[in-house]
């Protein structure tokens, strides 16, 4: 039996040391815990606004804040930065979704806003708030089509765009070069108007094995991801979805010629390296060190390409022609503010809204060259005035950009159609496009997904 004044004495310790401890842990993360309390500040002459992105958006971000308090004295802005692309940040978003502590203010991404869109509130019910005036006439189309939930009526807009960027052909002068070296004849940059057969000849004449090993040292192409392909998709004339009535339409002779066609790079001509060829190799890397000649990627490539050696040897090309024309993938991100924000705090993220499409912060936006504005009058500050040649091709090419598939199960069928696509990539000869597309059509996540018409089954 333990006599009673040592227990007192055990007691009285085990408190002391936990009273130390908690004191410990509060001296190191009270600050902390303090900044990242989502009620911390209740004053509504303070707002919260998240973002993601690399170093330079979180700059580009707190330029923003700061004109705008400059603009509106008393006013205060938090700004909620997550490191990196979207994945970590989607998640983060989604947590805070479920703990009702969303920021006041959220960029978001296209694709998630669709499955996300009822958290927001409308922005017609914003606009009351204020006397301010938006005028959505201003924005690129495809900018407002982006942020619209059930349905075209401008009264469905929940997300406000800022700022965007297509997809176009990066070619790597060098291995231009060094093709026309290794084949003592003339390897052709892209024209203006250039057809898919001139690409897949072009991608062919670009892989080269210089050394005469049996293993090819440069590749023409960079075979991509099904969502930087829907522009060769919808240039052979085919879909992945009807948007008015939600169905799945990825079948018939344009999307199996689109999908021979991808295959056919891969393995076929060889113009793009397999897996075994490239470990531990993203498209980024592999295009800078010449591995592959050419690759789509969108505007936010550029700064980075401007930072190497391939700052001055570098073109962009567009899209190539085919059957059904020249088509290219747009994306837009926008600014949400959630609906449960109180009716003060609303009023000024709708004000920090409507200053971050303003002339200037749209200007600021679209001159670091990583995104196009969604403000139509800032454009010019995108490719200075023209005259930035490289820039302007994705202006250019606004005229035949659309839209990638609005549909709040987009996360379900990028996984299916990717799951299926290498597995089509990898298969064997009798394995082919029509085979394919039938077996994409009855994924589970795909049917799940989309409503299905006859004609569309295998």
């Amino acid at each position: 039996m333990i006599p009673h004044g040592a227990w007192v004495i055990g007691w009285l310790r085990r408190a002391l040391i936990g009273a130390a401890s908690f004191g410990a842990g509060w001296w190191l993360f009270a600050d902390t815990i303090a900044h990242y309390d989502p009620h911390r500040d209740s004053d509504p002459d303070t707002i919260r606004f998240t973002h993601f992105g690399s170093y330079q958006d979180f700059e580009l971000w707190g330029d923003i804040i700061a004109a705008f308090e400059v603009a509106h004295p008393g006013a205060r802005v938090r700004q909620e930065y997550v490191p990196g692309w979207y994945g970590r940040y989607d998640t983060k978003v989604r947590q805070q979704i479920l703990s009702n502590t969303l920021p006041d203010v959220v960029l978001m991404q296209m694709a998630p806003f669709a499955a996300l869109a009822d958290h927001f509130a409308p922005v017609d019910k914003l606009v009351r708030l204020d006397s301010g005036w938006f005028d959505p006439k201003g924005l690129e189309p495809t900018a407002i089509a982006a942020f619209l939930s059930g349905g075209d009526d401008a009264s469905r807009l929940r997300g406000v765009p800022v700022s965007g960027g297509n997809l176009l052909i990066y070619c790597n002068v060098d291995c231009f070069a060094a093709a026309e070296a290794s084949r003592g004849g003339e390897v052709a940059l892209p024209s203006d108007d250039w057809s898919m057969e001139e690409f897949a000849k072009t991608a062919r004449a670009l892989t080269c094995d210089f050394d005469g090993d049996g293993r090819y040292d440069q590749f023409g192409f960079w075979l991509p991801r099904w969502v930087y392909y829907l522009p060769f998709v919808w240039s052979f004339g085919a879909d992945v979805m009807n948007t008015d009535d939600g169905r799945w339409t990825l079948s018939g002779e344009a999307a199996v010629t689109a999908f021979d066609f991808y295959r056919g790079l891969a393995r076929d001509d060889r113009a793009c390296p397999r897996p075994s060829e490239i470990p531990q190799l993203i498209q980024d890397i592999g295009f800078v060190t010449g591995k592959v000649a050419m690759c789509v990627n969108g505007p936010w490539f550029q700064p980075f390409l401007d930072r190497t050696q391939l700052r001055d040897t570098y073109v962009i090309a567009p899209i190539p022609r085919a059957s059904g024309g020249r088509w290219t993938r747009i994306t837009w991100d926008g600014l949400c503010v959630p609906s449960g924000v109180s009716v003060d705090r609303k009023r000024l993220a709708w004000r920090f809204v409507r200053h971050c499409l303003s002339r200037a912060s749209q200007a600021r936006i679209a001159s670091t060259g990583r995104a196009l504005p969604a403000l139509r009058a800032a454009r010019p500050a995108f490719d200075d005035d023209g005259a930035d040649e490289r820039r302007r091709r994705f202006v250019e090419a606004l005229r035949y950009s659309r839209l990638q598939p609005r549909t709040s199960h987009f996360a379900r069928i990028d996984r299916a159609i990717e799951r299926h696509l290498g597995r089509f990539v990898a298969a064997g000869a009798d394995h082919n496009a029509t085979t394919f597309l039938a077996e994409l059509s009855r994924d589970e996540d795909v049917v799940a997904s989309f409503a299905t018409s006859p004609g569309d089954q295998p």
